[in-house]
């Protein structure tokens, strides 16, 4: 359970990097099957099966909102300082003699 807990949370940072949060009702519904179809292939209890399917989607969402986090520290804030060339006062120049 804690591989794909992890794998989950890595995968909604992915998500909320790039998409928005429409995104997480199909992703949600991946998480939900794979992880049915997990504890369906390994002999677990019902309980388990849901268990494992709610913490995969707490994940998901955790790691969807911590992508958020990322990508709004990641983007180039605008400088406030002027640029190079309109900072410096511009000086005369004089041809050659």
């Amino acid at each position: 359970m804690l591989a794909i807990s992890m794998i989950c949370l890595l995968f909604g940072a992915v998500l909320g990097q790039r998409f928005t949060v429409l995104v997480l009702v199909p992703a949600m519904a991946v998480v939900m099957v794979l992880s049915v179809g997990a504890g369906w292939t390994h002999p677990q209890s019902a309980w388990w099966i849901v268990k494992m399917a709610g913490v995969a989607a707490i994940c998901l969402q955790c790691g969807y909102f911590a992508g958020i986090i990322m990508r709004h520290f990641l983007i180039e804030r605008p400088s406030q300082s002027l640029p190079l060339t309109e900072a410096e006062p511009s000086r005369p120049h004089h041809a050659a003699r």
